[in-house]
C-alpha cells in the first residue's frame, strides 16, 4: 500500500516537471556573439530580442526585465504591455513568442535582459545575452589640428582627438607610406611632435581613429616655408668653341620663387636673355623650378664660373658651376652635338652599314 502511494506521488512529480515552461531567447538583432555570449549594438540603432515560451501556464504573463550596468533593475513589460512605450515595444510574432524592441539603444541601455514566466511562487527565468553598446569613432574637429604652415626650423605640434566606445586607437601616418619625422611609418599617439621642421616634412599627414565599430580619419596638410635650395646639375661643364651648351640649376623652395627673381651671373656680371644666350625658367612639381642657361655657339669669353641664384620671402640661395673649354665637342642634354645654327647627330657604324645595305638593295 505504501509503495502504491510512492508510485503515484512520483508519477505526479514527473507530470508536473514535464509541463514546466521552457524559455529560450532567440532571433536577436544584432545577432548574439556566441564567443563572448553578448549582443553588440551600435549606438542609436534598435535592438530586438525574441523570447520563445513553451508550456506557458494559462493565466500567467511573460515578462521582460532589464538589469542594467548602472545597477538599476527596470521592469520592461507584462505580456505585450510596455512600461515605457517610448523606449520599449513588445509584439507577438507568433502565439509562443514575445519580441522586445529596445528603441534607439544608448550606452545607458547596456546590461542583461531577462524573460520570465511566473506561476504561483515559481519563477522560470531565461537570462538573455548581455547587451553592449558601441559607438563609431568620431574625430573632434575643434580639438584636432587643421592645415598648418610653419617656417623652417619651427617646432610643430599636431593633435588628433577622438571619441568612441570602446575608446578608439589613434595613430598618425603619411600618405604613400612616407617616413614620419619621428621615424617609422606609423605613430600610435594623439600628439605628433616635430622638434625642428624641415622642407622634407611638408606633405599630407593622416590621423586615423579606429575601434570595433568603425574608423574615422582626417588629413592635415603641413607646409614648411624655406629659403631656396639651389643645386647645379653639373659642377664642371665642357664644350668646344662654336658649339651649343646648356647650364642647368635646380631650385627647391616654398613659397616658390617668382621666376623674375631667378638670376644668372658670370663672375660679377649679370646675364640676360639675348644675343647668343637665352634663359628659361621651368616650373615643376613639389615647389621646384629648373633654370636653364643656353649658350648658342660658345666663344672664348664665355668660359668661366657661372652662378645661379634665387630668392623668396624666406631668403635666398645660390650655386655655381664652371664652363671649361674642351678640344672635342660634347653632346647637349638630348645627346646631340650642336653647332650654332646646326645640329650634328651621332650615328653609329652599325647604322651606317644598315643604310648602305638598304640603298644597295633598292638599286
Amino acid at each position: 500500500m505504501i509503495w502504491g502511494h510512492v508510485f503515484v506521488l512520483f508519477t505526479l512529480i514527473l507530470t508536473v516537471k514535464g509541463d514546466d515552461p521552457i524559455i529560450i531567447i532567440s532571433e536577436t538583432d544584432p545577432p548574439i556573439n556566441v564567443a563572448y555570449n553578448e549582443i553588440v549594438s551600435e549606438k542609436d540603432r534598435d535592438v530586438q530580442l525574441t523570447c520563445v515560451v513553451q508550456n506557458k501556464p494559462e493565466g500567467s504573463d511573460v515578462k521582460w526585465v532589464g538589469f542594467l550596468s548602472n545597477s538599476s533593475t527596470v521592469p520592461i513589460s507584462e505580456a505585450t504591455d510596455s512600461t515605457d512605450a517610448f523606449k520599449y515595444s513588445i509584439d507577438q510574432p507568433s502565439p509562443t513568442a514575445w519580441r522586445l524592441r529596445i528603441q534607439n539603444a544608448q550606452v545607458t541601455d547596456e546590461g542583461k535582459y531577462e524573460c520570465n514566466v511566473q506561476t504561483g511562487n515559481q519563477i522560470y527565468v531565461r537570462q538573455a545575452e548581455y547587451l553592449r553598446v558601441v559607438e563609431t569613432p568620431q574625430i573632434a574637429d575643434l580639438q584636432t589640428s587643421s592645415d598648418t604652415i610653419v617656417k623652417d626650423g619651427d617646432k610643430v605640434d599636431l593633435w588628433c582627438n577622438a571619441t568612441g566606445r570602446p575608446f578608439p586607437l589613434v595613430k598618425w601616418s603619411r600618405l604613400a607610406g612616407e617616413i614620419l619625422p619621428t621615424g617609422g611609418q606609423e605613430l600610435r599617439a594623439y600628439h605628433l611632435n616635430i622638434q625642428r621642421a624641415k622642407a622634407e616634412h611638408s606633405g599630407i599627414y593622416k590621423c586615423t581613429a579606429a575601434n570595433e565599430a568603425g574608423v574615422d580619419e582626417r588629413k592635415i596638410y603641413l607646409t614648411v616655408k624655406y629659403h631656396p635650395t639651389v643645386t647645379a646639375e653639373m659642377r664642371r661643364i665642357y664644350q668646344a668653341q662654336g658649339y651649343v651648351k646648356s647650364l642647368v640649376c635646380n631650385i627647391a623652395a616654398y613659397p616658390v620663387p617668382d621666376l623674375n627673381s631667378i638670376s644668372w651671373t658670370r663672375g660679377s656680371m649679370p646675364i640676360q636673355s639675348g644675343g647668343h644666350r637665352s634663359i628659361r625658367n621651368i616650373p615643376g612639381a613639389l615647389s621646384k623650378v629648373t633654370s636653364i642657361l643656353t649658350i648658342y655657339g660658345v666663344r672664348e669669353e664665355d668660359y668661366g664660373e657661372y652662378t645661379c641664384s634665387a630668392q623668396n620671402s624666406q631668403g635666398e640661395g645660390a650655386d655655381s658651376m664652371t664652363l671649361i673649354e674642351s678640344s672635342q665637342p660634347t653632346p647637349d642634354r638630348t645627346g646631340k652635338y650642336q653647332r650654332s645654327g646646326a645640329t650634328i647627330l651621332t650615328i653609329s657604324v652599325t647604322t651606317v652599314i644598315m643604310l648602305l645595305s638598304v640603298c644597295l638593295l633598292q638599286n
